[in-house]
């Protein structure tokens, strides 16, 4: 039996599967990890996207105008439409995600939980209140700010954004290197519950987000790693796919069809 049978199979046996996402999955999407070759930990050798600008803030127009120009042109891929029809499906009762992209949610995904925020949202830096922002918005405000500014810092890069009714600055909603997580306590939830868990392009090295597997795998399920090279989690899985999530997730739908069919 093959890798793509195998998986196709123990998705359709589940009751209950989650998802867990890095940046991986996005590859496809023209949006680079930190940590492959010409990222920013390969190119600059630190921890987040603050950080970086923090100790080369005369790098922040050509960081943060390539960051932006990436995320601007990047459009869902197979492996974020793969993952939304098996919710639609009912294979997948939510996703955990690492990414900030937006492009699980654009892909059509609805139980989203993203640990480390979302760039199109606005956060109140006095009050908390979160604000979507359109695509439009976004890019706008991204381009506006890359214009106004000298040299970067959070400060003068907030006086861009609109202020929150409550008059307090507003910032993209991400979570930097050091700041808590988002929706982990609803994460959680989902991995202890989950009988199975399909790992799809994380390097397992981001904590407390890496410790979900571990979460899952003790509560019962079994898990399932799509990830082009071997990870921090590969050992846990009982099942690691070698290759990128753009290209199996698509056959393993296929296989998965084929099986319902027969089923029928």
């Amino acid at each position: 039996m093959s890798e793509i049978d195998s998986a196709a199979e123990r998705i359709l046996s589940a009751q209950r599967g989650v998802a867990f996402t890095g940046a991986g999955v996005s590859a496809a999407s023209g949006i680079s990890t930190y940590r492959d070759e010409g990222g920013l930990w390969d190119r600059y050798g630190s921890q987040g996207m603050l950080n970086v600008l923090a100790k080369h803030p005369d790098k922040a127009h050509e960081i943060l105008g390539g960051f932006f120009s990436a995320l601007e042109a990047a459009r869902p891929n197979p492996a974020h439409l793969a993952l939304a029809r098996l919710e639609e499906m009912g294979h997948l009762a939510g996703l955990i995600t690492q990414n900030v992209d937006n492009l699980h949610r654009e892909a059509g995904s609805k139980n989203v939980f993203e640990l480390h925020g979302n760039l199109h949202r606005l956060r109140c830096m006095t009050c908390g209140t979160k604000q979507g922002l359109t695509r439009e918005a976004l890019f706008g405000m991204a381009r506006a700010a890359l214009e106004e500014i000298e040299e970067f810092s959070l400060a003068a890069f907030a006086q861009v954004f609109p202020r929150c009714e409550c008059g307090g600055l507003t910032r993209l909603d991400f979570v930097s290197f050091g700041e808590s997580v988002q929706a982990l306590p609803e994460a959680t939830a989902a991995a202890e519950a989950c009988d199975l868990m399909l790992i799809v392009g994380t390097s397992g090295l981001v904590y407390p987000a890496a410790a979900l597997p571990g979460v899952a795998k003790s509560a019962g399920a079994r898990l399932i790693e799509i990830n082009w090279k071997e990870s921090e989690l590969s050992h846990s899985c009982e099942l690691s796919i070698r290759a990128q999530a753009a290209d199996v997730l698509p056959q393993i739908m296929e296989r998965l069809d084929a099986l319902r069919g027969s089923a029928q």
